[in-house]
């Protein structure tokens, strides 16, 4: 069982995870070189992302279950920065097409459940000026993302109903969990993709 906890910074990703799940992987914290074009950006977090799926695979099936700091399946980032003009739909489409490669090799897939973690502005401020183990240099971007983020799963929940818990943070007990059977779907994330991006968002750039 593959469970991700997901939010914007600071919204209490680690310390759900911890609660829920005997094994968790945590994101990333590489980048790619300044110099790489986007075709070259695109294909670098897409293999990241690969490895931190991969990476799982042995603790879940010694546990049972695993939980993700933030969604491996990570093509919402680049698609909720061009949503609030800090990105471009160039640079979101170059991550998507080595992201489907990867998921058509069964190397990088969707979960089987994933916690939206949605408390309020104010408390994801106190919770980022209490914790002096993170910089989050993009913090205030980060918050820009807080809509754009919620309609992406709420496209996701609406094509593979029953995966997303939203106001995860406010819930007491999980729902049941389920094994879904479309994790390497790539029918699913095609539709995903185009739904995405003929979606139109609030602040969304030219």
């Amino acid at each position: 069982m593959i469970i991700v906890a997901e939010g914007v910074s600071a919204a209490g990703k680690t310390r759900w995870a911890t609660q829920y799940a005997p094994a968790i992987v945590e994101e990333n914290t590489a980048s790619p070189a300044a110099t790489a074009d986007i075709a070259a950006v695109g294909r670098f977090w897409s293999d990241r992302h690969s490895e931190r799926w991969l990476r799982e695979l042995e603790p879940e099936r010694t546990h049972g279950a695993v939980c993700f700091d933030t969604d491996p399946l990570k093509i919402h980032y680049g698609w909720c920065l061009w949503q609030v003009g800090k990105g471009t739909r160039e640079e979101w489409l170059a991550n998507v097409v080595s992201t489907r490669a990867h998921i058509a090799q069964k190397q990088l897939g969707f979960a089987d459940r994933i916690a939206f973690l949605e408390p309020p502005e104010h408390v994801v401020r106190a919770q980022k000026a209490n914790d002096g183990t993170r910089r989050r240099s993009n913090f205030e971007t980060h918050l820009q993302l807080y809509a754009p983020l919620r309609r992406w799963y709420l496209l996701l929940e609406s094509l593979a109903p029953g995966r997303l818990v939203f106001n995860a943070d406010q819930r007491q007990e999980t729902a049941p969990l389920s094994l879904k059977t479309d994790r390497y779907c790539l029918a699913l994330f095609d539709a995903l993709i185009e739904t995405a991006d003929r979606t139109p968002g609030s602040s969304r750039s030219p």
